[in-house]
């Protein structure tokens, strides 16, 4: 839509999640080392959580870039683990690995599931599960992610699964001890730095053709202030401060843009005051 007008090849601050397009700050390159070492030493499970916009799908997107198309692993990952039973959950991790067949109950397909680890271990491959939005699993299934772990060998796990969620991801753990004891490595994402901020934009706009980014220090500034730090938020403010200011005819983007900007996608702090979660703090006082 903007791209001629701002002389770029593509949109650079799409939400969708391409992995061309990630920006790795020093924590999020943290959180993705520490994944990375769970599975290469197949200690079994690692937990990644944080504000919704973090950047937990983007580190998600970069396991799957990285382990997908390796020929020594097995990758699967699911984005809507919200399974209502057990089975339905088992049936599902099996499918990601390529197990079709209908299995005849829990026992069965837990059975084959273990068969199937067991083979593909003894042929050097190491088996990978990434769970996005892993707060939305059911308490039985992250029960069942425990017994997924009993498959091991003498030194080593069978199946290396990776849990990325939301700030709720910790609490829902925090009350599943047996699951909590065997995860090996945590990781929080936090808002992003105003320095971190500036280079995603930075970053984002050279992937996608352009020289120098037209935001001011102005608009930085406020687009910072709006966005808390958060990855989607930053996105999202700057993608929509294109297309005003191509519409406004104007090449540089400055402050009166971003609060315009703000105030539309309703992140000022008007609609920040007002959101459900506020409301729902002042109700519980009277």
């Amino acid at each position: 839509m903007y791209e001629a007008y701002f002389h770029l090849k593509e949109k650079p601050f799409s939400i969708s999640p391409d992995p061309r397009f990630i920006y790795l700050t020093a924590q999020h390159q943290e959180a993705f080392a520490k994944v990375q070492y769970a599975i290469s030493q197949r200690m079994g499970v690692s937990a990644i959580y944080g504000d919704i916009g973090a950047g937990k799908t983007s580190l998600a997107r970069r396991l799957w870039v990285q382990y997908a198309d390796n020929p020594q692993c097995n990758f699967a990952m699911m984005v809507h683990p919200n399974f209502p039973s057990t089975f339905q959950f088992v049936k599902e991790i099996r499918r990601e690995f390529g197990l079709d067949k209908p299995p005849r109950s829990l026992s069965d397909a837990l059975d084959e599931f273990q068969e199937f680890l067991l083979t593909e271990h003894a042929n050097g491959k190491t088996n990978i599960l990434v769970i996005d939005e892993a707060q939305n699993l059911k308490p039985s299934n992250y029960e069942t992610l425990r017994q997924l772990l009993n498959f091991e060998t003498n030194t080593q796990k069978l199946l290396q699964i990776a849990l990325f969620g939301q700030n709720e991801l910790a609490t829902r753990i925090d009350r599943q001890p047996e699951l909590k004891d065997r995860i090996t490595l945590f990781g929080a994402l936090t808002n992003l730095t105003f320095e971190d901020a500036v280079a995603l934009i930075d970053f984002r706009w050279k992937v996608a053709g352009g020289d120098k980014h037209p935001f001011d220090k102005g608009a930085l500034d406020a687009l910072f202030k709006y966005s808390k730090g958060l990855p989607r938020k930053i996105s999202k403010i700057a993608d929509n401060a294109l297309i005003r200011a191509m519409s406004a005819d104007v090449h540089l983007i400055t402050q009166d843009i971003i609060d315009h900007v703000a105030n539309e996608v309703r992140l000022t702090e008007e609609f920040e005051k007002t959101s459900p979660k506020r409301r729902s703090k002042t109700v519980t006082k009277h």
